[in-house]
């Protein structure tokens, strides 16, 4: 009996130590390159937190990014890729919301609006299944500053838009999320999915928490 079980431990790590050399894991053609990026998003803001208790005040809204990134391979087909992304993105208060609001006058719509700029810092793995295909995942910090906020305020006789930040806003400007995601490229091509947790309260009251997170689909080109 061992005289077959040896040649076929010995086959099994002949095997795995090829697989681990293969272009799969470690292609030795990697090498760094710019590329552009353009997302439609879906914002999904936190409950809003007073002393424990979480209150669902927002739906979910939208927006888009565009930018661009820098991908450097550092061993192996391990990565690091840095980016600069320009974003514009919404979210609006629930229906059943808007009237707790001012029981004297009629609110349709009250919703927030953001423009501003991000600067993720990935870290990956691609798995590169052949010279056109190829997976990758990644994870890691992203720095978000909003140039732009207003609560825009809709209803009945009127429509208001009033900045969100400064001492009469209420809302902090820079926010760090921690983004998670994968991507699959053919050729120059690149289409991906990724999600960003906000990690820092947004209300500038200590008394009160609020977490800004979302969903981002992006294509885009590699050069």
């Amino acid at each position: 009996m061992k005289r077959f079980i040896t040649p076929l431990v010995l086959a099994t790590i002949a095997s795995a130590s090829a697989f681990a050399q293969s272009s799969i894991l470690n292609n030795p053609d990697n090498k760094a390159y710019f590329g552009i990026r353009i997302g439609g998003e879906v914002t999904c803001p936190g409950n809003i937190t007073v002393e424990n208790v979480g209150v669902d005040a927002f739906k979910n809204g939208g927006g888009f990014e565009i930018g661009g990134i820098y991908n450097l391979p550092i061993a192996a087909n391990f990565y690091i890729e840095p980016g600069l992304k320009f974003y514009y993105n919404t979210y609006s208060l629930k229906n059943e919301m808007l009237d707790g609001i001012d029981e004297d006058i009629t609110i349709s719509n009250m919703s927030i609006r953001k423009f501003g700029m991000r600067i993720p810092v990935m870290a990956g793995y691609h798995f590169d299944f052949t010279n056109d295909v190829k997976v990758s995942v990644f994870t890691g910090p992203e720095l978000e500053v909003g140039f732009s906020g207003k609560g825009h305020i809709k209803g009945e006789g009127f429509d208001l838009s009033e900045s969100i930040y400064g001492d009469d806003g209420g809302m902090k400007r820079v926010d760090l999320l921690w983004g998670i995601g994968a991507g699959v490229s053919y050729k120059h091509l690149y289409f991906g999915v990724s999600g960003g947790i906000g990690m820092l309260n947004m209300i500038d009251d200590s008394y009160v928490k609020f977490h800004e997170n979302r969903v981002t689909f992006s294509v885009g080109y590699n050069f």
